[in-house]
């Protein structure tokens, strides 16, 4: 089953988002009320843009899409004007709840020639779609 790169891949926009973010990729948040519990306040370190973020999107959906994805299966992307690079590859395939899943692992490479790494477990549920765990 094939599932669409709109908003339901992952409910990629936010949570794809959200889990560079966690990551250590995010945007300086605005100060205010978010200062208080932002464990990032103040991160001075390299950022993906939305392009990025889209680009990086778009090569895990290629990759999920392809139902016989092996372990070790990899795709590519590139920010089409920061000049970062990454790649997500399979890591695992495995099984909970009666559902696929998958280890997957993000490497980003930023132009300032620093390099970040995260793993995410994606789960396709009953509607096709792929949900971070």
């Amino acid at each position: 089953m094939v599932c669409s790169m709109n908003a339901g891949l992952f409910g990629w926009g936010a949570r794809l988002s959200a889990v560079f973010i966690v990551g250590g990729f995010l945007s300086v948040w605005p100060t205010g009320a978010h200062a208080q519990i932002n464990p990032f306040h103040g991160y001075k370190g390299p950022t993906l843009s939305k392009e990025d973020l889209a680009s990086a999107r778009a090569a895990a959906a290629r990759l999920l899409n392809e139902d016989q994805a092996q372990v070790g299966q990899s795709e590519d992307w590139a920010g089409p004007t920061s000049g970062n690079t990454g790649s997500i590859s399979v890591q695992k395939a495995f099984q909970r709840q009666g559902m696929e899943c998958r280890e997957l692992r993000s490497e980003v490479h930023y132009k300032q020639a620093s390099s970040k790494v995260l793993t995410l477990n994606v789960c396709r549920i009953k509607t096709g779609a792929w949900k971070l765990l």
